[in-house]
């Protein structure tokens, strides 16, 4: 038999059951300086193989006596756990798993007399699941496991596969977020090639943007380091362009456009690329609103130093990038690609591979989707913790012409 330590650092993400509520803070080593009754703490994790488990709550510190209402909505399960303060560890009962599946457990503070004393509620620290006879049978985000990468979820990619490869001078592709599907942290990456990346973003509940980066051939994620030769270095904008340099993976010449973009419609990206014959080569990105009667307009244009290429390795990907979100699903469907190579001459996409990245390699997660829709295009969609889904790390879609 095994115990399995499911850490709320990691794992966990707070909901609120008003319009306004205070938030604690989701620290690595847990949940703390909480005492609204109108929050709501979820804990995820994800079992393998069916049966009883028994759980139990592990706190780091209990200042007062406390009661918490315990459920676990897909199991029907509920539990009043009461803490005082010579209970750290406090069990919570058995629960039956009928099959594999992720499971969410919430946890909120009553509105009892005994809450009502001075002082937060419980520190939570970690779930703690017990007589699992497979040491295997419970995945979630392990503590050794960055908490924001494995708290942002995973993120899933496209790789085109074109009927030659050689040349390939401009890439057309369209993207359309569903309704209801734009959530807080969303990046639905359009465009991606060796050199930089391409697509809109949901950056706050006020401001959107549609972004073009360009990386250094410096290896640094310190923008500051970069020499002058290896500079990426700016050709032309678009009149309301924003133009900085970005750092932290990579870095390199970053273009955003502030543009209320809008779920379930179909944005058009192009992207222009070629050497020049000074060392450099030129990345030029172009988006195209279809709800407005105009062309496509320029974001900005960009000449990477020490590189004589075209457009290669041209992929989409979708991604969180706010890890407070994780908890919620976001997709994109990517449709009508078409790629024209140097001689003006359209070059076929065949088909798109799928991958996933670290998280998801790992284990850590299993919330990650791909496939194709014949009138909508390819699909992504990642994080929510919704159940596995068959789609395997390598395999190829094809869309009906």
């Amino acid at each position: 038999m095994n115990d399995t330590k499911v850490s709320f650092g990691w794992n966990s993400y707070q909901t609120c059951s008003a319009q306004q509520c205070s938030k604690p803070q989701i620290l690595e080593q847990g949940i703390s300086y909480w005492q609204d009754s109108n929050i709501i703490i979820s804990l995820f994790f994800y079992v393998a193989v069916a049966g009883a488990y028994d759980i139990s709550l592990l706190s780091t510190e209990v200042q007062r006596s406390a009661e918490l209402q315990v459920t676990i909505p897909a199991i029907s399960y509920s539990y009043l756990a009461k803490f005082n303060t010579d209970s750290l560890n406090l069990s919570l009962g058995t629960i039956q798993i009928k099959y594999p599946a992720y499971y969410q457990v919430n946890f909120q503070g009553t509105n009892s007399l005994v809450n009502k004393k001075a002082g937060f509620y419980p520190q939570l620290n970690s779930l703690i699941l017990s007589n699992s006879e497979n040491q295997n049978a419970i995945f979630y985000v392990k503590d050794s496991y960055s908490s924001y990468f494995g708290r942002r979820g995973p993120s899933c990619h496209f790789r085109y596969n074109l009927e030659h490869s050689q040349n390939i001078q401009q890439f057309y592709n369209e993207v359309n977020v569903p309704k209801n599907w734009d959530t807080l942290g969303t990046f639905a990456m359009a465009i991606g090639f060796n050199y930089g990346y391409f697509g809109m973003q949901v950056n706050s509940e006020t401001e959107r943007k549609i972004l073009f980066s360009v990386w250094s051939p410096q290896q640094t994620d310190d923008p500051s380091q970069i020499s002058p030769d290896n500079a990426v270095l700016l050709v032309a904008k678009g009149n309301n362009t924003v133009i900085n340099s970005f750092g932290n993976e990579g870095s390199g010449g970053q273009s955003y456009l502030v543009y209320p973009w809008v779920a379930g419609v179909s944005y058009k990206f192009k992207l222009v690329g070629q050497p020049s014959t000074d060392g450099y080569s030129i990345y030029s990105a172009y988006f195209k609103d279809p709800t407005i009667c105009s062309d496509y307009i320029l974001i900005a244009s960009w000449k990477r130093p020490k590189t004589q290429s075209y457009l290669s390795g041209l992929h989409s990907f979708i991604e969180n990038f706010e890890p407070e979100t994780g908890n919620i699903s976001r997709k994109a469907y990517f449709n009508n690609q078409k790629a024209i190579d140097d001689q003006n001459k359209e070059v076929k996409v065949l088909s798109a591979s799928f991958s996933y990245d670290g998280t998801a390699s790992q284990q850590q997660r299993f919330d990650y989707d791909g496939g194709v829709d014949i009138l909508k295009g390819f699909y992504l969609r990642n994080c929510g913790f919704f159940n596995k889904t068959n789609v395997q790390y390598g395999d190829t879609f094809r869309k009906n012409r």
